[in-house]
């Protein structure tokens, strides 16, 4: 019986669909046949260099072909890759380096200045793959050794359950933690995606997020189980983005909300070609009403989708069809075609419709675990079910709606207060770029409502002015009490506003 596996999918697909492109960039354009040989080539010089099944390898590239090739190999080992985001500095990436226990680095030149910063406190890290150009001495040559290489398939047994990779969370609630997950989950979430999002053999695909992030990750799988291409950038910019729609006929596009908005504001956006999107969808967090009503003026040919997921999930937990992007506009839609939810209280039960419980989801997606974090899986993995943190409620026709993160929510002077309402009014003013509301410490009420916000360029607002704003769209009590202004707001680099850092702030001036 056949494991289905992620080199399995690359390899049906080089041997369905050896002429179909699958990677396009800067530097070239490949098909799925040069895709698995070169991925071939790279596992015989990482064998040959002590790399077996079960290593974990770090990795930190920008997207392109090199990325692809080098995850494949890794796998074909049935090594793990472990991504290293690429915004992260020196003790950031110490962290993750040492906490997976990765034996190797494979670096792309751009790299090297900071990979080398933490060189010398790595003793598990003991080889060093350099991808690029001049390679230094003290480096191992992987591109040349790559070129020199057989391109025989590796005769290793994979099975669906050998972990795939570890991921890491963004660490919006602290350090960042090492989500393993396995191939069967990655292939059934790929899976859910073929089947519930409007994604075609013959798509090119707009690849933007990093692969570190399981947006990206799951693009790039779900992309192979159909057999459609990626079109990759190495370094996410708005104008780009559109100009590529014309030039490589792009079909489906995949951004978080904060990044729709930085296209949504360049000038002259009609002077775009955007008719040959037909595919849209939005992620990591829930996109303001007033966002998705621009990006289907923009995009006229497009559905918009809304997945809503989680690294643990490999990304896939509910999706909103476009046919209900005007009717459910709020919502994040129905479970995955292999994923379960359910709706609980506090003590675990079944609230009803309407009202309010945590989010909890099953299905073969679901992560193995946390890498030696047995407490930490055990609060989030109960009886088969993913507590994902998340509170939300089900509309009379069973349609998700996020209220907020359970541990976003204000309580003050009895009441309980969600954000994310208050913060989608913020976003409906056409003066306020981004917004965030959290609750602060209040002797009086326990907590308080404040909003932090970031104007358009040019824009100007008094602290007042968005108070009674707000005044005007919802109950009084839910109004914020003080208002602070920045010029944007910190994000991870999945793109969710971290809450962490804002309430730091203020918990570092009081």
């Amino acid at each position: 019986m056949t494991e289905m596996t992620i080199p399995h999918l690359l390899k049906r697909a080089a041997f369905k669909y050896p002429d179909r492109e699958a990677i396009v960039s800067e530097k070239g354009r490949w098909t799925h046949a040069q895709w698995d040989r070169n991925a071939n080539r790279r596992a015989v010089v990482l064998a040959e260099h002590g790399i077996k099944k079960g290593d974990h390898v770090a990795t930190i590239f920008l997207n392109g072909n090199e990325v692809l090739e080098t995850f494949m190999a890794l796998m074909k080992l049935g090594a793990v890759p472990v991504p290293l985001n690429v915004r992260f500095r020196g003790k950031e990436l110490h962290y993750i380096v040492s906490h997976s226990d990765a034996k190797a680095i494979i670096l792309a030149g751009e790299f090297e200045k900071v990979i080398r910063e933490i060189k010398g406190d790595l003793p598990g890290a003991t080889q060093y793959f350099f991808s690029g150009e001049k390679t230094p001495d003290d480096l191992i040559d992987f591109e040349a050794l790559c070129k020199q290489a057989s391109d025989a398939e590796p005769d290793v047994a994979l099975k669906e359950d050998d972990i795939a990779c570890i991921l890491y969370t963004a660490g919006t609630t602290g350090r960042p933690k090492g989500v393993l997950l396995s191939h069967r989950n990655c292939v059934w979430a790929s899976v859910n995606i073929a089947v519930d999002v409007d994604l075609r053999p013959e798509y090119g695909v707009l690849l933007v997020f990093p692969l570190y992030h399981v947006a990206a990750f799951m693009i790039v799988i779900s992309n192979l189980f159909v057999s459609a291409a990626n079109v990759t950038m190495r370094v996410f910019d708005p104008k780009r983005v559109m100009e590529l729609l014309a030039e490589e006929k792009i079909n489906r596009m995949t951004f978080p909300p904060t990044v729709w908005n930085f296209i949504l504001q360049l000038p002259d956006l009609d002077r775009y070609d955007t008719s040959t999107v037909r595919s849209l969808s939005s992620g990591a967090e829930a996109m303001p009403l007033e966002t998705k009503r621009r990006l289907l003026a923009l995009f006229p040919n497009a559905g918009l989708g809304e997945t809503y997921g989680m690294t643990e999930s490999a990304g896939t937990i509910t999706t909103l069809s476009p046919r209900y992007a005007m009717d459910k506009m709020a919502s994040v839609g129905k479970p995955f075609m292999n994923v379960e939810t359910r709706l609980v209280d506090e003590d675990g039960n079944d609230v009803p419709r309407g009202e309010v419980g945590e989010v909890l989801a099953r299905g073969p997606n679901m992560m193995v675990g946390y890498y030696k974090d047995p407490d930490a899986t055990a609060k989030t993995l109960k009886e088969g079910w993913l507590h994902t943190g998340d509170l939300g409620k089900l509309d009379d026709e069973g349609f998700l709606y996020i209220v907020d993160r359970k541990k976003d929510m204000i309580i003050t002077g009895g009441e309980n207060i969600f954000p994310r309402e208050i913060e989608e009014v913020l976003y409906a003013h056409q003066k306020i770029l981004e917004a965030a509301v959290i609750g602060l410490p209040d002797p009086e009420w326990g907590e308080k409502v404040h909003a932090v916000v970031a104007l358009k360029d040019g824009e100007t607002m008094t602290e007042e002015a968005v108070i009674e704003y707000t005044k005007e769209h919802i109950a009084g009590f839910k109004k914020p009490k003080s208002v602070e202004f920045v010029e944007r707001l910190p994000r991870s680099a999945a793109g969710k506003v971290l809450k962490r850092v804002l309430r730091d702030r203020h918990d570092t001036k009081s």
